[in-house]
């Protein structure tokens, strides 16, 4: 792994839960020594990327971020369609929703609208990185999107949550046939225990699965009886948003999806 990329993946251990890390932290987390660690800290400083707290001596993330994700946007304009669309889907199935994109080979969180009509509701980390064989985004990335995703099973190690994580890979190359089948997946506690994930793919140009659009419903009320309208807004969400994107539903993919 070359230098420059070795610095840049240090972004990748800020999240909401740790938004400030010390240096001696970083250094453990990725694995080099201080004095190597220092060093790329140092270039990332350099240009923005991250920031020293001068009272804690602790780094963040920098003010380039801002400017980088607006630039992205105006390259590849699709977020802001996409807060929209999900904000009035939450308005009518009353539940959380996010968001991810598959970024090389990680699904990232890119967008999170959490529901305002309950009181108990499932808080979403909009810094998450998803794992693939644990949540019904990653399993339907498995699905729907790039291959090498699904070559990789045999190989990448499959970190068990809960006690209904998959981690076997020939039980996840099963869910992924019927997920084929169906055009949506679903996690029952796999990641979280007590939320239920439901997940569509959102396609690019080439009809292969650029990200996911996600429900995420407490188990109290993901009920038998709400199914039906969760995959109804799931389905909807799904093609409006591959649009959105500037992407194609590929000709066989389910047109309704049913419980």
């Amino acid at each position: 792994m070359g230098t420059a990329l070795k610095a840049l993946k240090m972004l990748d251990l800020f999240s909401s839960s740790q938004p400030e890390i010390g240096l001696s932290h970083i250094a453990r987390l990725s694995g080099s020594n201080k004095a190597t660690t220092l060093r790329h800290l140092r270039a990332l400083e350099e240009f923005g990327l991250i920031e020293q707290n001068p009272q804690t001596k602790s780094y963040s993330i920098g003010p380039a971020a801002l400017r980088l994700a607006a630039l992205r946007e105006i390259a590849r304009p699709g977020l802001e369609g996409a807060r929209q669309k999900m904000q009035t889907a939450m308005q009518e199935v009353g539940e959380s929703l996010h968001l991810t994109l598959l970024e090389k080979d990680t699904l990232q969180t890119a967008l999170v609208v959490e529901t305002t009509k309950h009181s108990v509701r499932v808080s979403l980390d909009p810094s998450e990185i998803i794992p693939i064989n644990a949540t019904a985004s990653g399993l339907c990335m498995l699905s729907f999107g790039p291959g090498f995703l699904l070559e990789r099973l045999d190989t990448d190690p499959h970190k068990r949550f809960t006690e209904t994580t998959l981690t076997d890979p020939e039980q996840i190359r099963a869910r992924v046939t019927d997920i084929k089948q169906a055009g949506w997946a679903n996690s029952n506690g796999s990641y979280e225990d007590g939320v239920f994930g439901f997940a569509a793919p959102i396609f690019g140009i080439d009809q292969i699965a650029i990200g996911t659009i996600a429900i995420a419903v407490p188990e109290i009320r993901a009920t038998s009886a709400r199914l039906p309208e969760i995959l109804a807004a799931l389905n909807t969400l799904s093609k409006d948003l591959t649009a959105n994107f500037g992407g194609q539903m590929p000709e066989a993919f389910p047109t309704e999806f049913l419980p």
